[in-house]
């Protein structure tokens, strides 16, 4: 028996908490969402939507058929500890007192037994723990196979200094092979930003596909056609802005005759999800309130857009909640299809204007991925090289013995001078800064210059770098004043001739990676409260490694310049010019400082 099998043969919607009592009755496009846990090949589910469209009483029914016929430990995470309470009293408690299948089988509440609270109900063979992302103890407490996040656009980045609260919950699942997670939620953060957003880009993305009633093509309810960009449903105003509710009608992207709203069952029963990656992992569902089955609601839907072209706030609304989309921020961007042109050869592993060489070290939960640039006078830049190492940083030493080779390796110049990296810097702010912290400490020294660093906002200081203080006495650690180097990136990208400044990108460079470089824009956000401004970094792609590597060798540079090696351009130039044609090396390259960092 499925999910949706056991809904519809057992569970009954309470009067007081819908407005539709009795038997539960499954929609088509309902199935499918549920009945994905049951398959023994999906570990991971993900659903990107509106309101409107049930989800509430998917994710109970996905309770009570595990409570009833598959009985195991469950985790049921919500934004916030007290939105578990109200939900385990408003929601679960009433369906198990309606359910007789579950009454039988949830320890009756007393008051001095435990087993059954708002935020725990015990029966054979498991239990149902309610929680907050807001809490740290509550998602780390019990190891359970089976997590269901909700709302997971409105989860804290970070719960208690102890790291993001899905990470936590799923670390809770590892013991058990035949795990489930599922994650659903209405967009609440800018395209870019999105939790759901990011798991969706990343599942099979399957959209529920309806037949036309006049022609029989199937096709997605779209709000705009992402080919066309035209508007699917389409409707007249009168002379008040009025949305006439007799012209709304949705128009056929093939046949292109309108469909009455009075269609709309009939088309939702002959409809089907079809996926637009098959064979990803990850199941991926995306749906909107044009689908929402149990009133006819285009009209509404007409009228809200059409009040809410003068208003950002309202528009804002009307896209996730009503359309189950990110907003996207209008703000300063790069496209990444223009960086294409910057594409170029290199004459040999290092261009022969290139002074010095830094990398830099991103560290991702399960690989590292490394940048070296190299830097011209007038901070000209020449991407070298960039590698991605794959383990976890915190148990495979093989990736950071894969780091160190890169970081040692010598690089041939243009005129056959050989050089390598003269300061390395590691990311420490996310998960394994311990293991950061053990490789940089024994090689922060003034011969191989390798430092941990940290991207905050701005420092405290206008500059690009300032040394700060870690965990661990011994560490030097030197934050990155991230906007500060983006602002100047974004900057750079638009310089259109090579000079200084100028970012040259190899042949070699992927579509990927220039998505990632170009990943962010800066955009400007208004305080609700007190309606101050301010200006943010969002993301518009879902990866943003290669911006974060050059924000980091662009810190890396500052390091070099500002604590080490101050004239490095003009003294590195020098030596390297006396070393190749066998010339006097000048004095001030000479000398016992520039000697003991080891530059060239």
């Amino acid at each position: 028996m499925t999910v949706s099998q056991w809904a519809e043969r057992f569970r009954v919607m309470v009067k007081g908490t819908t407005s539709r009592p009795g038997p539960w009755r499954s929609e088509v496009y309902q199935r499918e969402i549920m009945d994905a846990l049951c398959d023994p090949l999906v570990t991971e589910v993900v659903c990107m939507k509106s309101a409107q469209i049930g989800w509430s009483e998917i994710l109970n029914n996905i309770v009570g058929y595990f409570i009833d016929l598959d009985p195991k430990p469950m985790m049921f995470v919500v934004p916030r500890e007290n939105d578990a309470k109200d939900y385990g009293r408003k929601r679960i408690a009433p369906m198990i007192n309606a359910c007789p299948a579950l009454k039988e089988k949830v320890r009756e509440a007393k008051a001095r037994k435990g087993g059954n609270t708002l935020q725990l109900k015990e029966f054979p063979g498991g239990f149902l723990k309610l929680t907050g992302a807001n809490s740290g103890a509550g998602l780390r407490s019990d190891p359970v196979p089976i997590v269901l996040f909700d709302e997971v656009d409105a989860y804290p980045d970070d719960v208690n200094g102890e790291g993001d609260p899905i990470e936590i919950g799923t670390r809770r699942t590892d013991q058990y092979p035949d795990f489930k997670i599922l994650k659903g939620s209405t967009p609440g953060k800018p395209k870019g930003s999105s939790r759901i957003e990011k798991d969706w880009e990343r599942s099979d993305q399957r959209r529920f596909y309806v037949p036309c009633p006049h022609c029989g093509h199937l096709q997605p309810l779209w709000w705009t056609d992402p080919k066309t960009k035209e508007h699917r449903l389409v409707w007249d105003v009168d002379a008040d802005g009025q949305v006439i509710k007799s012209s709304v009608r949705y128009v056929c992207s093939k046949c292109k005759k309108g469909i009455q709203e009075k269609h709309k069952q009939q088309m939702l029963d002959g409809g089907r999800w079809i996926a637009q990656h098959p064979g990803r992992p990850v199941v991926g569902f995306s749906i909107n309130a044009l689908y929402s089955p149990w009133k006819e609601n285009w009209h509404t839907l007409a009228q809200e857009w059409v009040d809410a072209q003068e208003n950002r706030e309202a528009l804002k609304a009307f896209i996730n909640l009503r359309l189950g989309e990110t907003w996207e921020e209008l703000g300063e961007t790069q496209d990444k299809d223009s960086l294409k042109e910057r594409l170029e050869p290199y004459p040999a592993e290092v261009p022969g204007s290139v002074a010095c060489l830094t990398m830099a070290v991103d560290v991702q939960d399960n690989r590292l991925e490394c940048a070296v640039k190299g830097w011209a006078p007038g901070e000209e830049s020449y991407l070298i090289a960039y590698e991605v190492f794959w383990g976890d940083p915190s148990t495979d030493t093989g990736v950071w013995e894969d780091v160190e080779e890169l970081r040692t390796r010598t690089w041939t110049r243009a005129d056959g001078v050989k050089m390598q990296v003269a300061v390395t810097v590691v990311d420490s702010g996310g998960h394994h800064t311990d293991a950061v912290y053990d490789y940089v400490l024994p090689r922060q020294n003034l011969r191989a210059r390798v430092f941990a660093i940290k991207g905050v906002e701005f420092n405290s200081k206008p500059v690009l770098a300032a040394e700060g203080a870690t965990k661990r006495s011994a560490v030097r650690l030197y934050t990155i004043a991230t906007h500060q180097a983006k602002d100047r990136i974004f900057s750079r990208l638009k310089i259109p001739q090579p000079g200084p400044g100028y970012m040259h990108l190899p042949d070699w460079a992927t579509d990927e990676y220039l998505a990632q470089l170009t990943g962010e824009k800066r955009i400007v956000v208004t305080h609700k409260r007190t309606r101050t401004k301010k200006t943010v970094w969002v993301k518009t792609h879902t990866r943003n490694e290669a911006l974060d590597l050059e924000v980091y060798n662009l810190g890396a540079l500052f390091i070099l310049q500002t604590y080490i090696a101050p004239n490095v351009f003009r003294d590195l130039a020098a030596l390297l010019e006396a070393t190749k044609t066998g010339g006097t090396v000048p004095q001030q390259a000479r000398g016992r400082r520039f000697r003991s960092h080891g530059i060239g």
